[in-house]
């Protein structure tokens, strides 16, 4: 078993876009902070919180590897809520929410890409 608390040692040894990444989706996700009183922003914080949790389980058994991209499942669901929540709200809160949809489908399609890799690589071992 791996220490949870080495992920980001190991994460700043990638190369540099990867930490910059996920820096960029760690802020994404915390920014709904500032949305606290939205249900939808609630939502996605306390998700990012559950997801981060789940990565740090995937490392701890498997180290960093393509499968941490299993630890965003959650993010599926939560990217179509948001969308069909997207109609209802306007100003501040409704372009964080499509900024959040972006990057969170971009990293969604890493994910998929990694863990299609992951497993596609396994079956042949």
């Amino acid at each position: 078993m791996n220490n949870p608390l080495k992920f980001f040692l190991e994460l700043m040894r990638q190369p540099l876009w990867i930490p910059l990444w996920v820096s960029v989706l760690m802020l994404a996700n915390l920014a709904g902070i500032a949305f606290w009183s939205e249900p939808v922003a609630r939502l996605i914080v306390v998700t990012f919180m559950v997801s981060s949790m789940l990565v740090m389980g995937l490392y701890a058994r498997f180290g960093f590897t393509k499968i941490l991209g299993c630890g965003h499942v959650l993010w599926i669901p939560l990217l179509l809520h948001v969308l069909a929540r997207l109609p209802h709200v306007e100003g501040a809160f409704r372009a964080y929410l499509i900024g959040w949809c972006v990057l969170t489908a971009v990293s969604l399609a890493f994910d998929i890409v990694d863990v299609w890799k992951y497993w596609k690589a396994d079956r042949k071992s």
